[in-house]
């Protein structure tokens, strides 16, 4: 798969209820450490069939430990593409792939 941070939605929830779902694109940092490239899902994720909107940012490039007790930033910039549904797995990790290469 491809490790996501799941942002607490109580954190975000006026800003969830008026927020397009779909496949963004920005900043993020992790704690004090450098300010790399991200994509993020804003939604239901309706893969997983999630009922209620989340937050889950992929870093570009980041190859260090769990997100869990670190601060994480994120500023997102501009929009990829509307939230879909895929067929299997690999459909999805295939569009999330394609999503990180807009994002670079």
């Amino acid at each position: 798969g491809i490790p996501t941070a799941n942002l607490p939605a109580s954190a975000y929830a006026e800003l969830l209820s008026s927020t397009t779902c779909g496949i963004y694109h920005g900043w993020a940092q992790v704690d004090d450490g450098p300010v790399r490239k991200m994509v993020t899902s804003v939604g239901r994720n309706p893969y997983y069939n999630n009922e209620h909107k989340t937050v889950e940012p992929h870093i570009l490039d980041y190859n260090g430990d769990d997100f869990y007790g670190a601060t994480l930033r994120i500023v997102i910039v501009g929009w990829i593409r509307p939230e879909a549904n895929f067929p299997s797995l690999e459909s999805l990790i295939a569009a999330i792939r394609g999503d990180m290469d807009c994002a670079r």
